[in-house]
């Protein structure tokens, strides 16, 4: 009998662990809770409580309000972390190529070689250009991520 107990429990605490989130974001009500954008952090509630800074090169913020929510909200989420770590993938190599062509014009001013920077320049334009929508993009899942959070918060009377 034990031994099915204990299967039973891990599967029992598993699940529970997954939809306490959505318990304890039921119990907050929308003025306490609503997430929103303000100065660069996500914040939570009237009073402000920073949740995360959104301020980073290379990788988004983790956000466990929005990773343990509901589907569509984790789903908008996961997809912000992609699109964001995707963009800061192509916005580094436009900036390893700038600095490619600076280096390039720098070491050598008098050559007669000027289609190596121009080529590097001109080639940084668009891998930055893709970097930045990627970044456009994910910003506007984590907004959606955000909405939905919000949506499914009890309004206050």
């Amino acid at each position: 009998m034990k031994h099915l107990l204990r299967p039973l429990l891990i599967v029992a605490l598993a699940t529970s662990a997954r939809t306490l989130p959505a318990r304890a974001q039921a119990l907050c009500s929308y003025d306490q809770c609503a997430l929103r954008l303000h100065r660069g952090s996500l914040v939570q509630g009237l009073g402000g409580t920073r949740v995360a800074r959104l301020r980073g090169w290379f990788s988004a913020p983790r956000i466990d309000l929005l990773e343990n929510a509901g589907d569509s909200t984790r789903q908008h989420y996961l997809a912000f972390r992609a699109l964001y770590h995707q963009g800061a993938k192509f916005r580094t190599a436009s900036l390893a190529l700038v600095m490619a062509t600076a280096i390039t014009m720098l070491t050598n001013p008098h050559a007669n070689h000027y289609y190596v920077p121009l080529g590097l320049a001109v080639v940084s334009i668009p891998v930055g250009n893709a970097g930045y929508e990627r970044t456009i993009e994910a910003w506007d899942h984590l907004q959606k991520a955000m909405w939905f959070y919000n949506r499914d918060l009890p309004r206050s009377r």
